[in-house]
C-alpha cells in the first residue's frame, strides 16, 4: 500500500509546467514551481506560465484530486466525499513539511538549463502500514463504510509524527521547444518525478 501510496505523491508533481521567454530565470521558475507544488503558494509560477493564478491554481487542485482519487479506486476504497476531501488535504498538508533550496541554474551552450535542488526527505508515509494495522487490530470490526476513516487516521499520524533525512541533491533538467519565435521551457517530468519521490522518502 505504501508503494501505491508513494506513486500518488510522485504524480501530484507532474503539472504541465512551461513558459515562454528568451533568456530565462530557470532558477526563479523552479522555486515558483515548487512553492506552488508544495506550498500550495502560486504567486510566481502564474507570472512565469502567463496565467492567472486562480486557474494554476485550480488546475494543481483538480490534478491533485484525479491522482488521489485513482488511488483510491486502485485500493478498493469507497471514501464519502468529505473523507476523500481530507486525504487530499492531508496529502497537501504533509508536502508542507518538505524543506528545499533552489540553487542557482546553470545555462549550457544549446540555451538549456541545469537547476540543483537541495530537499531534506521527511518520511510522511513511513508509517502508514504499521499505524493502520495497529488500528484495526484494535478494531472489533471495521466495514467498508468505516475503513476510510481509519485510513485517514493512520495517514494524519504518520505525517505527523514522520522523521526528517539527510539533505540530498536534485538536478531539474529545464529544456525549450520553438515556438515561433520564442523559446518554451518546461521541466523534465521524469527529474520532477525524483525530486518529489527523494523528498517523501519513497526511493
Amino acid at each position: 500500500m505504501k508503494k501505491i501510496l508513494a506513486a500518488v505523491l510522485a504524480g501530484v508533481m507532474l503539472l504541465s509546467a512551461a513558459c515562454g521567454a528568451e533568456d530565462l530565470d530557470a532558477s526563479g521558475y523552479v522555486q515558483g514551481l515548487l512553492d506552488a507544488q508544495l506550498r500550495g503558494e502560486y504567486t510566481a509560477y502564474a507570472e512565469d506560465i502567463g496565467e492567472s493564478e486562480e486557474s494554476v491554481k485550480e488546475e494543481i487542485e483538480a490534478q491533485n484530486r484525479q491522482d488521489i482519487e485513482d488511488m483510491v479506486t486502485v485500493l478498493g476504497l469507497t471514501p464519502t466525499e468529505e473523507e476523500l476531501q481530507e486525504f487530499v488535504d492531508l496529502i497537501e498538508d504533509g508536502f508542507k513539511k518538505i524543506e528545499y533550496t533552489v540553487k542557482e541554474a546553470v545555462k549550457d551552450d544549446n540555451g538549456n538549463y541545469t537547476v540543483d535542488v537541495e530537499v531534506t526527505p521527511v518520511g510522511l508515509l513511513d508509517s502508514v502500514n504499521e499505524i493502520l494495522a495497529q488500528k484495526l487490530q484494535g478494531e472489533a470490526v471495521v466495514d467498508e463504510s468505516g475503513y476510510m476513516t481509519v485510513f485517514n487516521e493512520a495517514v494524519k499520524e504518520s505525517i505527523e509524527q514522520a522523521a526528517v533525512y539527510e539533505k540530498e541533491t536534485v538536478t531539474l533538467n529545464i529544456t525549450y521547444t520553438e515556438d515561433g519565435n520564442n523559446r518554451v521551457y518546461s521541466a523534465n517530468e521524469s527529474d520532477l518525478a525524483d525530486l518529489i519521490t527523494i523528498a517523501v522518502h519513497q526511493q
